[in-house]
């Protein structure tokens, strides 16, 4: 089955043009393709001039196109794809419009918009263009509205505690969960009349985000030395626990004022790892990295730790302590065993072997 051209509506913006597609089948009762959130629509537009050149972009059912020419014209055609059943259709008709001016309101625009996004805690960090007493109001989108064939315009929520704000930046992480992504953008406001939004700037939760080093705590007991990991965001963070399934890898060294001995590697999954026959009266340092296989995520290393092992005793010391030590225990087992033995031995040389002899007769 072939995939009809989709429909196609434009309307000029500010500066831009809006576009709206609707699936090819949306007007039919009967329909080839049921669901129509499973096609993706690639947008191909030009400047009507003689030197136009063709762009293509991979659009929602509801977009909006920036960075055009003032006040000139541009033609668009759309077409719905299948990826998964590698399959392309067929383009819509052409359609065209003319651009507007980009409103002077555009001046108080917040720009460079970026996310700093560490253990899950995330910042919306942004640029104003001049010294205006602009006030900011920070806006957030669930991602899926924008899969589906209807207008989300209105579906814009505000960021707690990010509303009529001064600053240039904002701490979004209050509306962050592990389950999709999302859409954020600065609305910027001077008085009651002006007022202007930013460019748009996608946020995957679980891609975007960094992982922070690892605590590290180090314990001795005997000859061993105890590893103790903290994960990256504390032990109480159970989004970096679980769903980056982290595991750890260990530098460790013996280190010395005059020499630092060769770096040694260990890798383990669980928080904690010891470290066999470790030499008395050493300082042992440490560093650990966090890092994830399934999101390709590796944290920075850890500050150094380190710690003294305590003095050893010289080994011929420890053989005659043994020694005196197994000594006193066979005097303290021995002398009774003797005197019990003694007295036995003179009860029964008394009874048996007298030392008097009867007279003949009694013999």
């Amino acid at each position: 089955a072939q995939i009809g051209p989709p429909g196609l509506e434009l309307q000029p913006t500010n500066g831009g043009v809006k576009v709206m597609v609707s699936p090819p089948e949306a007007n039919q009762r009967k329909k080839m393709w049921i669901n129509d959130l499973s096609f993706k629509y690639n947008l191909v537009f030009w400047e009507n001039s003689s030197h136009a050149q063709l762009q293509s972009k991979r659009v929602f059912p509801v977009d909006t196109i920036d960075d055009l020419a003032p006040d000139s014209t541009y033609c668009f055609k759309v077409q719905a794809n299948l990826p998964r059943e590698g399959k392309e259709g067929l383009f819509s008709p052409t359609s065209c419009v003319k651009t507007t001016q980009k409103a002077v309101n555009g001046l108080l625009c917040a720009t460079n918009l970026s996310v700093l996004a560490l253990n899950m805690k995330f910042h919306l960090l942004w640029s104003s263009q001049g010294n205006q007493d602009v006030n900011y109001n920070v806006q957030y989108l669930l991602g899926y509205l924008k899969d589906l064939n209807d207008d989300y315009s209105d579906k814009w929520l505000s960021v707690p505690r990010c509303e009529n704000i001064t600053s240039t930046w904002c701490n979004f992480s209050s509306i962050i969960t592990t389950t999709g992504f999302y859409y954020l953008r600065v609305q910027a406001r001077e008085g009651h009349n002006k007022s202007c939004f930013s460019r748009e700037v996608k946020v995957d939760p679980l891609k975007i985000n960094g992982i922070g080093p690892p605590g590290v705590r180090l314990d001795l007991s005997d000859t061993l030395l105890h590893i103790l990991i903290s994960p990256p965001g504390g032990d109480e963070d159970e989004i970096m626990r679980d769903h980056y399934d982290l595991s750890y890898r260990i530098l460790y060294w013996k280190n010395s004022s005059d020499m630092k001995e060769e770096v040694k590697q260990k890798e383990v999954k669980q928080t904690i790892a010891t470290v066999p026959d470790v030499s008395p009266s050493s300082l042992y340092c440490v560093q650990v990295q966090a890092f994830s296989e399934n999101y390709n995520k590796s944290s920075a290393y850890s500050q150094q730790q380190c710690i003294h092992t305590p003095a050893g005793t010289p080994l011929g010391l420890i053989i005659f302590g043994i020694f005196m030590g197994a000594l006193l225990v066979v005097l303290l087992v021995a002398t009774p065993l003797v005197f019990v033995f003694y007295q036995a031995y003179n009860k029964i040389k008394y009874v048996f072997f007298p030392s008097c002899q009867p007279p003949l007769n009694i013999e």
